[in-house]
């Protein structure tokens, strides 16, 4: 997956991710994993929107980690693209 290099493209990935998140939600609506991940990616979302330059709760943000213990195994490739917003959020935002 190439690099992302711009809040904009962030915010693509993050859209794409939210879709595929939300599905595996639905399937699995007690995971509460999936509902933090949901979480993170809306408040990394509105911060790109906002014109943030640093996340207030930076360190706090795992879903790159949860995305390889809840996701990984049922799409790989969402788990990739939530890699690639994990660290493109601490790339673009110093976190």
């Amino acid at each position: 997956m190439p690099d992302i290099a711009t809040t904009d493209e962030l915010r693509r990935h993050i859209a794409q991710a939210q879709a595929g998140v939300a599905a595996l939600a639905r399937r699995e609506p007690e995971n509460s994993w999936l509902a933090s991940i949901q979480r993170q990616l809306d408040y990394v979302d509105t911060a790109a929107r906002n014109g943030a330059k640093r996340l207030d709760c930076a360190e706090d943000l795992n879903f790159g980690l949860l995305a390889s213990h809840y996701v990984d195994d049922v799409d790989s490739e969402l788990a990739a693209k939530l890699h690639a917003i994990s660290a493109a959020t601490r790339r673009l935002f110093g976190g």
